[in-house]
């Protein structure tokens, strides 16, 4: 058994439009959500791209470097840059040596060698699957006196 059916509420009821919200704040609850032509809503959604931010970090790595005292940096004559700086500071590491260097001149290609055994020459069979199925299918039944044990 059942209780009595909720009424059910009119389109007109069911809207979300001013009229029916009379008494809402518009905002939701805390009145700090959003509201029809807030600039804060995002319409384009999430940037695909790190354009910008990759302008950003070139106009920085672009600037003169500039050492404790605020002075710039002066390497070989020159004032350095900061991407000067952070190419140096990384030849201290081999690993970031060897990342630098692929990244000025490319990368050394890997040289893959696939050989058999002992760099033997490597054996390649072809087995003929269909004539295999074709003679296990032929065989007479394992429980039939027929049958040969192997």
């Amino acid at each position: 058994m059942s209780g009595p059916r909720p009424k059910q509420m009119s389109d007109e009821t069911r809207s979300n439009t001013t009229e029916n919200n009379a008494g809402k704040r518009p905002g939701g609850i805390t009145g700090k959500g959003f509201v029809k032509g807030d600039p804060r809503i995002n319409r384009k959604g999430r940037p695909r791209t790190f354009d910008q931010l990759r302008r950003l970090a070139i106009s920085i790595l672009s600037e003169p470097a500039k050492g404790a005292d605020g002075q710039p940096i002066v390497i070989d004559g020159h004032i350095a840059t900061n991407v000067e700086i952070v190419l140096r500071t990384a030849m201290r590491s081999p690993r970031f040596a060897q990342l630098l260097l692929e990244v000025a001149y490319g990368k050394v290609p890997d040289r893959l060698e696939v050989s058999g055994r002992d760099g033997a020459p490597i054996e390649v069979r072809a087995y003929d699957y269909y004539a295999a199925a074709a003679a296990i299918a032929a065989r007479p039944d394992g429980d039939s006196p027929e049958s040969s044990v192997d």
